[in-house]
């Protein structure tokens, strides 16, 4: 039996395809695959008017959720990956990857990381927050900042 592998991906479909990429050479036949994207609370909250309640706030959080899994099965599609399934979370980044790490068992976690420096680290980067206490084996990958049509 394989190595169980958590591929955290954000959902910018460069960078998510180069996370991928890298996967898909590292991952074997027998390895189990699990791609996972985090839906960070704010994301609804900043783009909700603040009047939204109950049913208002719980359709944008279904539509939101419906709409980064389908995109996250696209950007899965294209690559090559053995025994690969989809997960979408809800809440702070860190924690849903941690907990899916301990509660998985997993072997592995694979990241994108800019690789930013100077103002833009001080702002705070989702790949150094995964990477702080992570209980498993990290590979973390360079990705782009910019996309390639720029």
């Amino acid at each position: 039996m394989g190595r169980k592998v958590l591929v955290a991906v954000e959902l910018a479909e460069q960078v998510a395809g180069e996370v991928l990429g890298k996967a898909a050479e590292l991952c074997g036949e027998d390895d189990e695959v699990t791609v996972v994207h985090v839906v960070d609370p704010a994301s609804i909250a900043y783009s909700a008017d603040p009047t939204m309640t109950g049913k208002l706030f719980q359709n944008a959080y279904e539509t939101t959720m419906a709409n980064a899994r389908r995109m996250l099965e696209h950007i899965v599609e294209s690559h090559k990956l053995p025994n690969v399934t989809c997960h979408v979370g809800y809440g702070r980044v860190a924690h849903e990857v941690h907990e899916m790490l301990k509660e998985g068992s997993y072997d592995c976690l694979m990241i994108g990381s800019h690789g930013w420096s100077g103002w833009q680290r001080l702002l705070g980067s989702k790949a150094a927050s995964l990477v702080h206490g992570v209980p498993v084996d990290t590979w973390i990958f360079r990705v782009s900042e910019k996309p390639e049509s720029e």
